[in-house]
């Protein structure tokens, strides 16, 4: 080794005792704290995911609730409620009962006149009628009794969101209330 280079390592200061101790005292603290965090964070991060399961149960089990009176003149049940692409869209899904009733619902594909809206229980915002995307009834015909179908609404401004109640309104005035919406 060049004698200049060892003449100047011999002139650097030596590590002191408390230097050599406190270096990896320091050391261990800092991987102690980082151990300490990732284990309550995780914790943290345990417990979100629990409550969100456990809301996202609570939704699904709740009971879609039925209506006599509009599936008596409707001839149609109303299944499911939910947000889609990213609450974006919602889907209302019904059954048809009867034909001969439900079939207001599917003769005028043109005319809002016969599509229900929603109303988000609790504040008063609503999806209007006019905010119908599609309304998914192919091969509706008088063979349908039993089958599902899908009313497809905008959901602009995010008016309807998860989990939230909704009361969906029929244009003849019956109301089915505290409707579910999964998503």
């Amino acid at each position: 080794m060049d004698s200049g280079i060892a003449s100047g390592l011999s002139t650097l200061p030596s590590r002191s005792r408390a230097g050599r101790i406190l270096v990896p005292g320091a050391v261990v603290m800092v991987g102690l704290v980082a151990a300490l965090g990732l284990r309550f964070g995780s914790i943290h991060v345990q417990e979100a995911w629990t409550l969100h399961q456990l809301e996202a149960h609570r939704a699904k089990s709740m009971a879609m609730p039925a209506s006599p009176r509009i599936e008596e003149k409707w001839g149609i049940r109303f299944i499911e409620a939910q947000l889609l692409a990213d609450s974006g869209l919602i889907e209302l899904r019904y059954q048809v009962l009867d034909n001969s009733k439900a079939g207001r619902l599917h003769d005028d594909s043109s005319s809002l006149a016969n599509i229900p809206w929603i109303e988000v229980e609790g504040t008063g915002r609503r999806v209007l009628s006019n905010s119908l995307l599609f309304h998914v009834h192919h091969e509706y015909d008088s063979g349908s009794e039993g089958r599902a179908y899908s009313i497809v609404y905008g959901n602009s401004g995010g008016v309807v969101g998860p989990r939230a109640l909704v009361s969906i309104h029929m244009p003849d005035g019956l109301v089915l209330r505290h409707v579910p919406v999964n998503g």
